[in-house]
């Protein structure tokens, strides 16, 4: 029987890109612990009959994904990083650079997830949600800075998506805040935003304690409708300066 497939098509995996996986999988279900440190070289060329540069390049795929930690010198070795969102977000930020993503594709698509995610807060979790986001937005009120505004807002968002419920919404929520808070820091940087001033910043504050008091009432479609109109309202006061611009440049 004849295959549009052909050989050319086909990649097998290198040696070293086999063995990053199999750590990457043990990592992943906790059969090595954070703090851990994997075994030594010399032991991973007996154990996996390879090279010594084999090992080497396994082991940079492991650091660069930010699994592990690689220490230099008599004591070092590699140590398995604890798993968090450090990694999710950096990763997320080089994707989105290399694709030429732009900041107003990046506020879009968070239009098009957080009011749901608000829904699905109030509806599956409305006090526990409400509790997390009411220290989020303590944090937001004490900011002092510039950067600290733009860290704060940026959590928000986080955090809202992170207590929906739905861990792939979590994880997004996780990928996207280094991007967020870019953006948000950059806004600023740009100088005063056309409609920005103290009552239209405290009106956001307002609308971010009113979505608390929803998500608490349990009211799903009332949470989503207030944060579908907040963010489409806020839209063109933090993307005027800077919507066209590449996430590349803002981490820049």
């Amino acid at each position: 029987m004849s295959s549009s497939i052909s050989a050319k098509t086909v990649r097998v995996p290198k040696a070293a890109e086999l063995i990053a996986a199999h750590f990457r999988e043990a990592i992943i279900r906790g059969q090595i612990a954070a703090g851990e440190r994997l075994p030594q070289e010399a032991s991973l060329i007996a154990q996996f009959e390879v090279s010594r540069p084999t090992v080497r390049e396994a082991i940079r795929i492991l650091e660069v994904e930010g699994l592990i930690t690689v220490v230099r010198g008599a004591n070092g070795g590699a140590r398995v990083n604890a798993l968090n969102g450090e990694a999710v977000t950096r990763a997320a930020g080089l994707a989105l650079q290399a694709l030429g993503a732009t900041i107003e594709e990046i506020y879009a698509a968070r239009t098009l997830i957080e009011p749901p995610s608000a829904r699905l807060a109030a509806e599956s979790r409305p006090r526990e949600a409400a509790e997390a986001l009411w220290v989020q937005y303590k944090a937001e009120r004490e900011a002092t800075t510039d950067a600290e505004r733009a860290r704060s807002i940026a959590m928000f968002h986080s955090v809202l998506l992170a207590q929906s419920g739905n861990v792939a919404l979590m994880v997004v929520g996780q990928a996207l805040y280094g991007v967020t808070e870019r953006h948000i820091e950059v806004s600023y940087r740009h100088g005063p935003v056309p409609g920005q001033s103290a009552k239209s910043i405290e009106a956001g504050y307002r609308s971010h304690a009113r979505l608390i008091e929803i998500i608490e009432a349990g009211n799903g479609p009332e949470a989503e409708e207030h944060w579908h109109r907040h963010m489409t309202t806020a839209g063109p006061f933090w993307l005027s300066k800077v919507g066209k611009t590449a996430v590349v440049d803002v981490f820049h």
